[in-house]
């Protein structure tokens, strides 16, 4: 097999293919004078990394193994894939000499002569370090090419010496042996502006995307901007508003750029209003509020926990289910439901409209009084109601069947509540009782009995281990579930009324009560006694709930308005709390209470 033979020098032009490498192709551009294209062609190889034909070419350079190692070493760091560095080298000295030559010229196009000669200074510096950062990258006779070209018209005497140390460079490492060129690379130069030149000069390198001048404005120069100006637009600024010595259009230039100065008064104003924002108190937060018109003549009303559902309970003996918001009522109906009738061949289609319209609420008919009070089981699929019929009926959701009846009431049924664990119900009758039920049988549990008048509403514990009642005899009263026995008695203080309403914190150690007295009692169950009286209604108190951590207690009142306590705040261990109020445009507000997902959610009536 052939081989090549190469040799240097000779045969350059030759008439028959030769194959050269980069090294000499490199070689054979430098032996001639450099112009544009050449100088291109040298740049992109150097950053391409190829062999420099020069170095080759040394035979006298003497690297120790140490020395070649560390070289070795180096090129491997700074040769890593997938690695952005950040450097003031020039690699392109035309594209330097074009954006040089730009800034250049907008600086000496500039209609204001003070900003004009605060940034004509810049220039030479400049001019300097491009040079100095092409020699790393460019061969040296491009770079001094591209220094004398730009610094022709720029030159003065103040930077006549070291011009000249600069053209006396060979490379980048002779800046050590210059010691005007070493000062100026060591040190910044720093430059006087207003703040209306500095505005200027960034807004142009941003337009322009001048990536090569930006890198070295940032590492060599110091800007110091000068207040001078802005104290005095301060000064003029209460008796004479903008200065009368610049013309119409220099203020419409100031105008269209958005660089304002605060003074010191608008400076403690702001404070202050932030200071003031801070100390405000929290607002509360938002009600999901439901309504519904009381022509209709609903009683009771409440909302799932996950806010897909809403029940209500009117004195027509109905029970209405209503689909909240996306949420379409599409049951698998009851084959009781349903009849067949012959009909003929040919008729009008059916019109569905009504069926339509029904997707979004469907009654449930089976009572034959009042129903009083409504509630979800935890899952969604059943609903439970209670009536002045002295029934309570448990409805499936899934067709909309009433799957069983309890009966063991002797009066009307005004309460129920469900427990948080098993398939545990209570109620609370007219009859001075309060029953315990399990959903799988139709006849009560237990049977609590001790209160003086009737019993109007119930309430689970959180570990669903005790059930406490409320009456209007101004008693709270804490039964065990397990043997229906009575565990607490509280109540009876001055000023305390019936009690309409009961709620127990979510950590099992307070239970809230409330009623006619348009108070909120707070009762301590370990100790058994009161430790809060929350005021603020002016009427009687329907419904109230806890927030999931505790912090917040809320009650709805008979008047349509809603209270909020922080039991958090720092007035809470004065016994002063301030509730925050909403005051909704409902005649009345039939329940209250946290969803899952701790949202505040009522159902009133407009």
């Amino acid at each position: 097999m052939g081989s090549f033979k190469r040799e240097r020098h000779k045969n350059l032009f030759p008439h028959e293919a030769t194959f050269v490498s980069c090294e000499e192709l490199l070689f054979m551009m430098e032996l001639y004078e450099p112009d544009p294209l050449t100088d291109k062609l040298l740049a992109y190889f150097r950053r391409r990394r190829y062999i420099d034909g020069d170095v080759i070419l040394k035979p006298d350079l003497n690297i120790t193994p140490e020395e070649n190692i560390l070289i070795s070493n180096i090129e491997k760091d700074t040769s890593r894939p997938n690695v952005a560095t950040y450097s003031t080298a020039v690699t392109d000295i035309g594209l330097a000499e074009q954006q040089f030559t730009l800034l250049k010229n907008w600086i000496a196009e500039l209609s204001e002569e003070q900003c004009q000669n605060e940034l004509s200074p810049v220039l030479m510096p400049l001019l300097f370090h491009l040079y100095l950062d092409s020699l790393r990258s460019t061969p040296r006779p491009s770079s001094l090419k591209f220094l004398k070209r730009l610094s022709s018209s720029l030159i003065s005497e103040e930077w006549s010496q070291l011009y000249e140390q600069l053209v006396s460079l060979h490379s980048s490492l002779d800046i050590s042996n210059q010691p005007l060129v070493k000062l100026f690379r060591e040190s910044k130069y720093e430059v006087s502006v207003s703040s209306r030149s500095i505005a200027l000069l960034r807004k142009f390198l941003s337009s322009k995307t001048l990536h090569i001048l930006i890198p070295s404005f940032q590492t060599w120069f110091e800007f110091a901007v000068s207040t001078e100006d802005i104290l005095s637009s301060e000064e003029e600024m209460p008796t004479s508003g903008l200065s009368g010595n610049c013309d119409e259009e220099e203020i419409d230039e100031h105008d269209d750029e958005e660089y304002t100065t605060v003074t010191d008064k608008d400076m403690v104003d702001l404070m202050n209003e932030i200071n003031n924002k801070r100390l405000q108190p929290t607002p509360p937060p938002p009600l999901l509020l439901y309504t519904a018109h009381k022509t209709e003549g609903i009683v009771c009303g409440r909302v799932s926990g996950e806010c897909k559902l809403a029940a209500t309970g009117d004195q027509k003996s109905e029970v209405r289910v209503w689909g909240l918001g996306d949420t379409k009522l599409t049951p698998q109906l009851h084959p009781s439901y349903f009849s067949s009738v012959p009909l003929a061949a040919f008729t009008e289609p059916i019109n569905d409209s009504k069926l339509q319209n029904e997707k979004q609420m469907w009654s449930l008919r089976g009572h034959s009084d009042t129903v009083y009070d409504v509630a979800f089981l935890s899952d969604s699929e059943y609903l439970i109601s209670v009536s002045f019929d002295s029934t309570m009926r448990l409805w499936k959701l899934s067709d909309y069947s009433c799957a069983a009846v309890y009966r063991g009431h002797s009066s009307p049924v005004w309460g129920v509540a469900v427990s948080p664990i098993a398939n545990y119900v209570a109620t609370a009758s007219h009859d001075k009782t309060a029953r315990l039920w399990s959903l799988d049988r139709t006849f009560p549990l237990r049977v609590m009995a001790g209160h003086h008048q009737d019993v109007t509403c119930v309430a689970f514990h959180p570990n669903g281990s005790y059930l406490a009642t409320g009456s209007p005899d101004r008693t709270l009263r804490l039964w065990s579930v397990t043997d229906g026995s009575l565990v607490r008695v509280l109540g009876c203080q001055p000023g305390q009324g019936g009690v309409g309403t009961l709620a127990f914190s979510p950590n099992g150690q307070y239970v809230a009560s409330a009623g006619d007295d348009r108070y909120v009692w707070l009762w301590d169950l370990a100790r058994g006694s009161l430790i809060q009286q929350l005021s603020g209604h002016t009427s009687r108190v329907i419904s109230v709930d806890w927030s999931h951590d505790g912090s917040t207690v809320s009650a709805s009142g008979f008047d349509g308005t809603v209270l909020l306590w922080s039991l958090d705040s720092q007035n809470a261990c004065d016994g002063e709390i301030e509730p925050k109020k909403y005051v909704t445009q409902c005649s009345t507000l039939l329940s209250l209470q946290y969803s899952t997902k701790n949202a505040l959610v009522a159902v009133g009536l407009s």
